[in-house]
């Protein structure tokens, strides 16, 4: 009767075992999304902060950098972004492609940038219109990725992700 007594405690002993097991690994895909949306969120934050640095300082320098600078910095900004992004190693489908998403933006933000750096340096104002216009379709894009990838990984408003960039004030 004492061994039929260790067996039914050796029996429960396994079941919750067991349970806590299950409850561990349920917690560790919530984790998981948990922890890929701040990394997705992080990215595009740095993002956003490049942009606002190197669009501040031509304002706060004395020796106020050329739009030209600015704006080539503001392409390496979006480079940068591009190539942290796609290191960032995503199992979570949805955010695979949001990740996506991203990286066409930033591709398209940076390859806009360049094309408006060298129409300004030509001095050709129709290139720099078209692109121009590429830049704004490039960044139109942030705004209601930014509002999904917030609603997916149900990102508080206080702590959101910020859009990750800011068109540039130029004029062609």
């Amino acid at each position: 009767m004492l061994c039929f007594e260790k067996s039914a405690h050796t029996k429960r002993a396994s079941q919750i075992l067991v349970l806590v097991l299950i409850a561990s690994l349920g917690a560790s895909c919530s984790e998981s999304k948990v922890s890929q949306c701040s990394k997705l969120i992080d990215i595009a934050n740095r993002a956003v902060t490049g942009v606002k640095q190197v669009s501040d300082s031509g304002v706060a320098n004395t020796s106020q950098p050329s739009s030209i600078e600015q704006m080539n910095d503001i392409a390496d900004v979006a480079n940068n972004a591009k190539a942290e992004m796609e290191a960032l190693q995503l199992n979570d489908e949805q955010l695979q492609g949001y990740q996506t998403r991203f990286i066409t933006m930033y591709t398209d933000t940076n390859k806009a940038t360049r094309d408006l750096v060298t129409a300004a340096e030509a001095k050709d104002a129709q290139a720099a219109q078209q692109a121009f216009n590429a830049l704004q379709t490039a960044t139109a894009q942030e705004e209601p990725l930014v509002t999904e990838v917030n609603t997916y990984c149900e990102v508080p408003p206080g702590a959101a992700a910020e859009s990750p960039s800011t068109s540039p004030q130029t004029s062609p």
